[in-house]
Formats: structure tokens, sequence, C-alpha cells
């Protein structure tokens, strides 16, 4: 009878032990299953968040008039920034239809005149690129003389020598309130014209020299007041700065800065909005020095490798053969391929430099479902 018993009770501790471990797993699950939902939950957030916040923050040139003799060109949009944008999410940046962004590198102090290194530029310039975004870097130069725009374009080349750079590297030319250019002059020593255009030129070669494409950016002021931009305009290509809707400068811009407020996804507060004016199909002249016998990849052929393409982590990048004659050109050395334009369906643009034994440029257009 005590066996019995005993057989009863220990029957009775092992029921409540299993529906205690029922009971608990239950509990697991259900936890388990409620952190699964949440998650999800937080995850489908997100996405309309990013999206949401993409489509608010799309660039576009809405409200802008173009100059006339840009009809028959694309308009690229893009941005400029420096170590004050803090953390940029590139991604983002890309997905709200930036394609290019000139990168501050460095500047020269305003007051006593020591070259710097911004301290967000190789963090930019590698997020960037890894974004898919078009890459030029800027010194914000206060070069008194020919000698030290030199001097501002061998740091910059220093700084930008680990990186493939497909725009230009620029000459940031202003007159900064409280400045030692500004002060210069306002004490009337500076007051001709050619030597504005003799230290930015300086700057400009040098770069070229080196095998890089230059660009002076400056104000209408500074294009119309202190350098003509209808000569600069046939040495170097020019990046001009006017708010307002419209650029008014009478020389030729390749790049136009339009607005120091937009709104970008992937950065908090604003940043300056760009414009690069591409006219499809033109092959496009490079200053840079290249070696003695070139050819222009405007000659080259360039064959994609379907009619069209689908769009794959927010963008289209098709496979693209450059050949010269029977001679397969190889991407890297050759040339540098970037694309344009290719977060939507519609028509997109791979842009085509050419380095090495080959010079100029190109912009050519894909379809993308």
């Amino acid at each position: 009878m005590a066996d019995k018993e005993a057989k009863q009770e220990i029957v009775k501790k092992d029921a409540k032990q299993t529906k205690k471990k029922r009971s608990y797993m239950m509990t697991i699950r259900l936890i388990t299953a409620v952190v699964l939902a949440l998650l999800v939950l937080v995850g489908i957030l997100k996405l309309v968040l990013y999206i949401g916040g993409i489509s608010r923050t799309k660039l576009s040139d809405e409200g802008l008039r173009h100059a006339d003799r840009y009809k028959n060109c694309i308009v690229v949009h893009g941005i400029d920034v420096s170590e004050h944008q803090n953390e940029i999410k590139w991604k983002k940046v890309k997905s709200s239809g930036a394609d290019f962004a000139f990168i501050r590198a460095g500047y020269r102090s305003s007051e006593d005149g020591e070259l710097k290194e911004d301290a967000d530029f190789r963090t930019n310039m590698k997020k960037a690129d890894k974004a898919g975004i078009m890459c030029g870097a800027y010194f914000f130069s206060q070069a008194l003389n020919e000698a030290e725009a030199v001097e501002e374009a061998e740091y910059l080349l220093k700084l930008v020598k680990r990186y493939d750079i497909e725009m230009p590297l620029v000459i940031d030319y202003e007159l900064y309130d409280g400045g030692r250019l500004k002060q210069k002059v306002e004490a009337d020593e500076m007051p001709v014209a050619s030597m504005y255009h003799d230290v930015v030129l300086a700057f400009c070669r040098r770069v070229e020299d080196a095998g890089y494409e230059s660009a002076v950016y400056a104000n209408f002021d500074m294009l119309t007041n202190y350098m003509d931009s209808t000569i600069l305009d046939d040495e170097v290509s020019i990046w001009a700065a006017q708010y307002g809707g419209s650029c008014d400068v009478k020389g030729n811009y390749l790049y136009w800065q339009c607005a120091e407020d937009a709104a970008v996804g992937g950065i908090e507060g604003n940043v300056d909005h760009d414009i690069w004016y591409i006219e499809p199909g033109r092959v496009y002249s490079t200053s840079a020095k290249g070696k003695k016998e070139q050819t222009s990849i405007g000659e080259c052929r360039v064959e994609f490798d379907a009619e069209s393409y689908k769009l794959r982590y927010h963008r289209a990048e098709p496979e693209i053969t450059v050949s010269s004659g029977d001679k397969r050109l190889r991407k890297g050395r050759d040339y540098i391929l970037s694309f344009v334009k290719n977060t939507e369906s519609g028509t997109g643009y791979a842009v085509i430099y050419g380095r090495g034994k080959y010079r100029d440029w190109i912009a050519v257009p894909f379809t993308i479902d």
C-alpha cells in the first residue's frame, strides 16, 4: 500500500513538473513571438520612415530657372559637404537623388594662413564612394599669390592620392569676412582682375599636371567684380554659386551651387545643393595632363550587356564593355565608370572618364525598368 501511494506521489510530482515545463515553454514561445513581432513592426516602421523621409527630401530642380544654353543638358543633382555636416548617412543621400558630392579636403586658416585637413574628409570620401556617389574634393583657399595657391594644390594632392577621384579638384576662392584675403582686398593690395585669375589658375594648373581635372568655385560677386568669368571659362571649369532660383554668371559654368538650405535624407540640418549640367552623348575634353599619345574616349565603343536594367539596392549599375578597335579597355586603369540618375525607373547614365592612354569623358544613357 505504501509503495502504491509513493508511486502515486511520484506520478503527481512528475505531472506537476511536466505542467510547469509546458507552462514555461509556452511563456518562452509567447515572449519570443512578441519580441519577433515587435522587431518586425520596428523594421516596417523604419522602412516607412526611411521611404517617407526620402520622398520628403528628394532633390529636384523645382523652382529653378536654367540658362537657355543648358537646354540640351540633363540636370544632375549633388551636394557639397565638410566637417560641419557631422555624421552623414551616404546611402540615404544617394537615394535622395544626390549623384555627386564635392567634399572639403582641407582649408587655409583665414587668420594665420595655416593649412589644415578637414576632420571628416577621409570618412566622407570612403563612405560616399561606397554609396555610389561620384566624388570631387575642394580646398578652401585664402591664397594671396600664385605661390600660396600652388602650396594649397600640393597639400590637396597629398590628401586625395589614396582615392579614385571622378570629379574635379576645386579651389574654393572667396572673400571671408575678417579673413586674410579680404583684408588684402580692402587694403587695395589686390586690385587687378588678372591677379585673381593668376592665383586660381596656378592652383588649377598644378592639379592638372598631377593628372586631375580642376575647377574654380566662386560666387556671383567674385566672378563678376573680381574675376571675369567670360575669360576664366576658357581656361578652367567654373562652379558658380548664386541663390534665388537662377544663375546670372555670364561665363559658362559646369556646376551651379543653387541653394545653401537644401534638405537631404541622411543629413541632419541643411546642406548646399549643387547642379551639374551634362549633355548626353557629347564628348567633354579633359584638361588633366596625361600621356603624350592619347585616344579620346569618344572614339571608343561602349556596349551594355542588356537592353534594360532593374533597380537593385535602390540603384541600377549595368555592366558595360568599352573597346578601342579590337582592344577591350580595363576599368580602373583605362577608364573610370560611374553612374548618375540611376535610382529611379526611366533613363540612367553611365559616365565614362578616360585615364592613362585615354582622355575625355562622356555620358551614355541606358534604360531602367
